[in-house]
């Protein structure tokens, strides 16, 4: 059971960028307005309205982040419910608690791996962490997007939580098979796809490793790219004259579906993530994901049934090369990618947060 006439606040740093975490966050807040009647509001430091218009109340606050800190917690101090991302807006609910009074229930939502703990830090951080720690006492619940996560924040804060995993938008879990077949283009005989945003360590030099390795065993090869990160310039300018590599400039929902429909197979090569959509999202168009084999990765692909864990950039290279080559097998790699992808329902997602709400005491 979810509450009712409640006020519930949901704050996440920036609403600017459509990152993973903003991305939920936004559901979160939409799923609460549609299907309860609570009064929602979205607070943040930062909003641009003009790439994410909500329909439902975003109030922000574009001060000092000091200032902005003070003048949310003092907002909220009278919500029966705050749902936060990490840091910074993790500090703004004890303010609201300790300066203002808040009664409210605490939910922090961790979307990735806190990697400043395996830093080499500085006395800042490590003030942080103190504080951090300090700051668990006041939190009613804690949730994570993965049971890798859920382990990870056992070891570094000593406390437990529960999974609320992300969901698949409509787009891609009502997808139309018979639109991938229409859709391919019979002129490419095999197409890689890969698609990430703006973080260091995604390991980008891997993809076209990969894409120059096979490049001679498969005629037509063809990469389709996009990459919000710096590095890519770089491989822009070197494959500038090679029309079977394709760099996407700008890249929305449709535009994922429009490339994954041509896509042979989709490469993850990052090391770093705690969760990634885009893995999910390959899947439900009927594309087997290599991936290397991180933690996280094992609770969405299993080895020869819907895709391929690596260990090594050599066994990423060779496993490509072995879905690209028999098409039986991936086409068995796709049907079991179609039955893991519907998991990550909206219902699966409203059965979750329930036990999460009635948990709170």
């Amino acid at each position: 059971m979810f509450p009712t006439n409640k006020k519930i606040a949901v704050l996440h740093p920036y609403l600017f960028k459509k990152w993973g975490a903003v991305n939920m966050m936004i559901y979160l807040s939409t799923f609460l307005l549609n299907n309860t009647n609570n009064d929602i509001i979205f607070y943040t430091f930062l909003y641009d309205k003009t790439i994410f218009p909500l329909k439902h109340k975003v109030i922000s606050f574009e001060n000092s982040k000091l200032v902005s800190f003070f003048k949310i917690a003092y907002h909220i101090r009278n919500y029966d419910y705050i749902f936060i991302w990490n840091s910074p807006m993790h500090f703004v609910w004890v303010i609201s608690k300790i300066l203002f009074w808040s009664k409210a229930k605490i939910i922090w939502w961790h979307h990735h791996y806190p990697w400043y703990y395996g830093w080499n830090t500085n006395v800042f951080v490590k003030l942080k962490k103190i504080i951090e720690k300090f700051f668990l006492k006041y939190i009613d619940s804690t949730i994570v997007n993965s049971k890798y996560l859920q382990d990870s924040i056992k070891d570094i804060y000593k406390i437990d939580s529960k999974i609320l995993y992300p969901v698949l938008d409509n787009q891609f879990l009502n997808y139309n098979s018979e639109n991938k077949n229409k859709n391919q283009t019979s002129k490419l005989s095999k197409v890689i796809f890969t698609y990430g945003r703006r973080v260091f360590g995604k390991n980008i030099k891997l993809i076209f490793d990969t894409y120059e390795n096979l490049k001679n065993e498969f005629r037509e090869l063809v990469l389709i790219i996009w990459w919000e990160w710096n590095e890519l310039n770089k491989y822009k300018n070197k494959y500038m004259d090679n029309k079977n590599i394709i760099f996407l400039w700008i890249i929305d929902k449709n535009q994922i579906i429009k490339n994954l429909e041509k896509s042979t197979l989709f490469l993850f090569p990052s090391k770093i993530d705690s969760f990634w959509l885009v893995i999910l999202e390959s899947m439900s168009i009927w594309v087997p994901v290599i991936s290397y084999n991180i933690a996280w990765a094992k609770e969405i692909i299993k080895n020869w049934i819907n895709g391929y864990l690596v260990n090594s950039e050599k066994e990423f290279i060779d496993k490509s090369y072995q879905v690209l080559n028999n098409s039986a097998h991936r086409n068995n790699l796709s049907i079991e990618s179609i039955k893991t992808a519907r998991k990550f329902s909206e219902n699966n997602f409203k059965k979750s947060l329930s036990k999460i709400f009635n948990s709170i005491k």
